[in-house]
């Protein structure tokens, strides 16, 4: 018998074919914003969904349900946070004062003798008589044209301050102090203590235990990088640490060579002066118009200012009247203002002293406008 073959395996269904859909027709599946199954065919444009809808109204889901911190107006955030609470801090309290509180309220204005021209020109509170010394406490410009014995007569009422046993400083801003080196050169400090031995009448030994020893000299200069920032850095360290009540600045106009900030730079060194009760003299220039190097700015942040000035002899009675002669030119001082005192109200011929160069009171002086008389 024949064997039958082996019957081979049937082949296996075909997988119906994908319906072909018309793209046209298509539900827009992966359109950006746009749900699985939401395109249908046949909508209208109308009904589309709006992706910019969809991602506002997320957000405002996720803002009410605190999934992102509230943006805050910075404007407003000072006034944010809780209610105040009493630490026992005086806070901005502080800052007030109550004048009915406090004690001591009226005082005399005390003086600062400097053994020159400059004790005769602020008065007594009723006018009678010199204040005998500059006002105590104040910070003061003392301007004029060069060569006219500035200098001279604050290093001279330095010497006689110091040797009353208060600590004086002297701010150089011109020169150099000292010659370390000893060039030949008759420098500053050699010149402010043949000064000073003149007008304290100390030999070299006394005045060295008497007066050196209670002076500083602080040296802020440009030329050397020195800037205005320095130089309160420096004068602050040596006002507090060494307790310093009298301070003479020479000058102030070259703590800032731009020589734009003068008067900014004189307010902010009396408020200072003020709180720590230092009583400084600031020896200032003159420009070509013969006002003071920071102008009116200056004259109204000082406390106190004098001003040297040329006054010209411009006819036959007055140059009689000042003792000179007719078109002659001759020093002349003022007070122009101080706000803790009267002022005498006339100029004051100026004379130096022969033998160290301070300023006094000319022996012509007018005696219609005789010097006040020391009280």
């Amino acid at each position: 018998m024949a064997k039958k073959a082996a019957a081979s395996p049937a082949p296996a269904p075909e997988a119906p074919a994908a319906p072909q859909m018309n793209p046209a027709m298509a539900p827009n599946m992966g359109m950006p914003g746009m749900m699985p199954g939401m395109g249908m065919p046949g909508m209208q444009p109308a009904m589309m969904p709006n992706p910019m809808l969809q991602m506002a109204q997320m957000m405002q889901m996720m803002m009410a349900g605190s999934m992102a911190p509230a943006m805050m107006d910075p404007s407003a955030m000072p006034f944010a946070g809780a209610p105040a609470v009493d630490d026992k801090d005086a806070g901005l309290s502080s800052d007030f004062l109550r004048p009915a509180l406090l004690q001591n309220l009226i005082k005399s204005q005390e003086g600062v003798s400097l053994g020159s021209v400059l004790d005769l020109l602020c008065l007594t509170e009723d006018g009678s008589a010199a204040l005998g010394g500059v006002p105590k406490g104040c910070t003061m410009a003392l301007a004029g044209p060069p060569g006219k014995g500035k200098t001279r007569t604050t290093l001279a009422g330095l010497a006689k301050v110091a040797m009353s046993g208060q600590k004086v400083a002297f701010v150089v801003a011109e020169e150099g102090f000292h010659d370390r080196d000893g060039n030949g050169r008759d420098d500053l400090c050699s010149r402010f203590c043949k000064i000073g031995m003149g007008v304290t009448g100390l030999n070299e030994k006394d005045f060295r235990k008497k007066v050196l020893d209670n002076m500083f000299v602080l040296e802020s200069q440009y030329h050397r990088g020195h800037t205005w920032d320095d130089f309160v850095t420096k004068y602050r360290f040596l006002i507090e640490k060494e307790g310093i009540s009298f301070v003479v600045i020479d000058s102030l106009n070259m703590l800032d060579p731009s020589r734009n900030r003068t008067a900014d730079n004189l307010s902010a060194l009396k408020t200072y002066n003020h709180e720590k009760g230092v009583t400084c003299v600031c020896v200032g220039q003159i420009r070509d118009t013969g006002a003071p190097v920071g102008g009116e700015a200056l004259v109204h942040t000082a406390d106190v200012v004098f001003l040297i000035e040329e006054m010209s002899l411009g006819s036959k009675e007055i140059a009689e009247l000042w003792g000179g002669s007719y078109r002659d030119k001759i020093d002349v001082i003022r007070a122009v203002k101080s706000v803790t005192t009267p002022i005498f109200p006339h100029p004051v011929r100026l004379a130096r002293d022969a033998e160290h160069g301070v300023l006094r009171v000319h022996d012509a002086q007018p005696e219609m406008y005789a010097a006040p008389k020391l009280k």
